[in-house]
């Protein structure tokens, strides 16, 4: 992507690097910064960090839905939770001249398997502090997300009715 859009630098934003996470990419973050840079039209270095901003906490919202996906997925749960799944898993599969043997290693992603949904409660009580915590932070970027996008609605209504010239007053 090139490093400016309609003239905007994204040099003159705070450095994506310092608050991505190692699975997040540079490359998309500046995509999604130009999209909003190319929807919104900022006018100014104000407008312009509002735009920031509302980037900012879309990856926000996006990072902690991922973070609770990853709390809910059963092959993903370590610990208790997965044990749980992996027996399940294995009961579920079992066959009457199975021995009972041993478990399988690890259990697949479940998409679409109506029966994982015990493992995927199991797995949401064992971890229903940080769930809570992660929809907290979710409902937080979310509000931020849309004060950053009031304020600069706000800042462009503003800007436009000084370009719009006082009334005169014609005949008395």
């Amino acid at each position: 992507m090139p490093n400016d859009i309609d003239g905007v630098s994204y040099a003159e934003f705070t450095d994506p690097r310092r608050f991505l996470l190692r699975d997040e990419s540079v490359e998309d973050y500046e995509f999604r910064l130009g999209q909003l840079l190319v929807d919104l039209s900022p006018a100014n270095s104000l407008e312009r960090r509002q735009v920031e901003l509302i980037t900012q906490a879309d990856l926000d919202i996006d990072r902690q839905r991922r973070i609770i996906s990853g709390c809910l997925q059963p092959s993903k749960v370590t610990g208790h939770t997965h044990r749980a799944v992996v027996e399940w898993r294995h009961a579920s599969h079992r066959r009457d001249d199975d021995d009972g043997g041993e478990l399988p290693a690890a259990a697949e992603p479940v998409f679409g398997d109506r029966g994982a949904t015990p493992a995927i409660i199991r797995a949401c009580q064992a971890q229903q502090a940080t769930i809570d915590i992660h929809y907290r932070a979710l409902s937080e970027a979310e509000r931020r997300r849309r004060m950053a996008i009031d304020l600069l609605l706000q800042l462009q209504d503003r800007r436009a009715r000084r370009a719009v010239p006082d009334a005169q007053v014609i005949g008395g």
